[in-house]
């Protein structure tokens, strides 16, 4: 089963939300009380791993569950999944242009 189109559009949604608040994450990991305590040696693939799991977080298991009232079916994770691929790119963008800040 796919993912119907208002629980698409909500996904984009908050793909949108994370990638607007990477600048943030990454000053954040630079402050001082956060560095050492963090230790991230590449703070490109912290921040993509951080976002990744906070999309995949938030929608299957606070909205989704929260919303569909079941967690999502294999196709549901799928399509999820392949949202996210294709956005990752645009993902990545935001990090290295956040990154170069």
């Amino acid at each position: 089963m796919a993912l119907k189109e208002k629980d698409r559009t909500v996904l984009k949604t908050m793909i949108d939300e994370e990638i607007a608040k990477i600048p943030g994450i990454l000053a954040n990991l630079r402050l001082p009380e956060f560095s050492g305590i963090f230790q991230i040696k590449d703070e490109s693939e912290y921040v993509y791993g951080y976002t990744h799991g906070s999309i995949v977080g938030k929608f299957e298991t606070y909205y989704f569950v929260v919303h569909s009232g079941k967690k999502p079916s294999g196709g549901e994770v799928d399509e999820i999944a392949q949202t996210l691929f294709k956005r990752s790119t645009e993902i990545r963008d935001a990090i290295f242009k956040a990154v170069g800040q």
